[in-house]
């Protein structure tokens, strides 16, 4: 059966290049890079060299680029590393945040003002009716507490990218902590955090065709963020413990490759994610798209197929081969709307009758309308199905 892969938001196959940088730390250059020996000097001059790598993506320094496990670690450190502190001195912190954030920033944000509501309050904006949260909105919620903004770049289920520099700008002129989640952005949409003025900004490796296991927390020089993890001196002793050496060097390559492949490969997505939604909306009459397809990033596409299952629908590609995902998230044994399609104003039907599809790197025209010809044919046979 031919396989094929349209779920790239949610995770990348790793480039064959950066496999064989992987592999070469785990069998070669093994060594740990806390150790005086030249095993651990050759893994010390990897972690280096590849700090400078993912620094330079984004004009970073490299002495601001934190390795963590992932996007989820660096989201939490970078909400709990600056409300912590206000704690410590039993000060109130008011954040605001979006509606459709990752939960590992909106379930962190809940986490706290449950912990501390009498401390913590937290601002969750709706996104306007193009899926986008406005600077606008973030200046309109600030109070004399607020301490932290944290807004998406861009939104993982319906590839909205948000105005970052503009609140930015703002938090800056405000001294209010910026931080945005830039799992789905980071070497896909160009970042400058110098010129968008971000405070902290979050990545991952396995949304760029690099190992999982592996992100950074960029933490702007001037600002004061408490460690993520205590007991060892590495990270500058802000997130200790034996250094990912391999997940790390596979990083910084696919970061790199990435990054010089931008300007060609995101445009060539662009089109196979225009091309698919062409022949899906030629074969079926009534869906409704759930992003702006001209100002969103270009390998994400939100469809709602009204009347059909959205879980029904995947598991029928899906035993033809195809990878995609709902718009809905299991929870405790029940079938959820998308909280990110709820905030864009969908019911809860519509967010259930939806599908994600992502196109990445390996993805191919004649995939595609492979794939397009088997939504219509499905989406065709549920309808007759359910009526």
């Amino acid at each position: 059966m031919k396989r094929i892969y349209l779920d790239n938001s949610a995770t990348t196959k790793v480039d064959d290049r950066v496999a064989k940088t992987v592999y070469e730390y785990m069998t070669e250059k093994f060594g740990n890079a806390s150790s005086a020996h030249s095993f651990g000097q050759e893994a010390k001059y990897a972690l280096d060299n590849s700090r400078e790598k993912i620094a330079k993506v984004i004009n970073a320094g490299v002495n601001e680029i934190f390795f963590t496990s992932g996007g989820t670690e660096a989201d939490n450190w970078a909400i709990k590393g600056i409300v912590a502190m206000y704690l410590d001195h039993n000060n109130p912190v008011h954040i605001i945040t979006s509606a459709y954030e990752h939960s590992a920033v909106y379930e962190m944000c809940k986490f706290y003002s449950r912990l501390h509501p009498e401390l913590i309050t937290v601002t969750y904006l709706k996104p306007d009716d193009r899926g986008l949260i406005s600077p606008e909105s973030v200046i309109s919620a600030v109070s004399e507490n607020t301490k932290l903004v944290s807004v998406m770049h861009v939104n993982n289920e319906i590839g909205m990218i948000n105005n970052i520099s503009a609140i930015g700008k703002f938090c800056r002129a405000t001294n209010i902590v910026f931080h945005t989640d830039a799992v789905q952005s980071y070497t896909k949409v160009p970042i400058d955090v110098k010129a968008m003025n971000i405070d902290l900004l979050s990545a991952s490796s396995h949304k760029i065709y690099g190992p999982k296991g592996v992100g950074f927390l960029y933490i702007r020089k001037k600002i004061s963020i408490l460690p993520n993890q205590f007991g060892g001196h590495q990270e500058s002793g802000m997130r200790t413990g034996t250094e990912n050496i391999p997940g790390i060097a596979g990083f910084a390559n696919a970061a790199e490759i990435s990054a010089d492949e931008m300007k060609v490969e995101i445009p060539r997505i662009t089109k196979l994610r225009d091309r698919l939604y062409e022949l899906i909306s030629a074969g079926v009459d009534d869906i409704i798209v759930n992003s702006d397809l001209e100002k969103g990033y270009g390998g994400i596409l939100n469809l709602t197929f009204p009347g059909v299952e959205g879980e029904a629908l995947l598991l029928s590609l899906d035993l033809e081969g195809i990878g995609v995902s709902t718009g809905s998230a299991c929870s405790t044994g029940e079938i959820k709307p998308s909280r990110v399609l709820s905030a864009i104003g969908r019911t809860a039907e519509e967010a259930q009758s939806s599908i994600r599809f992502s196109v990445g790197r390996f993805n191919t025209e004649e995939e595609i309308e492979f794939a397009a010809a088997k939504v219509i044919e499905a989406v065709k046979r549920l309808k007759e199905m359910m009526n």
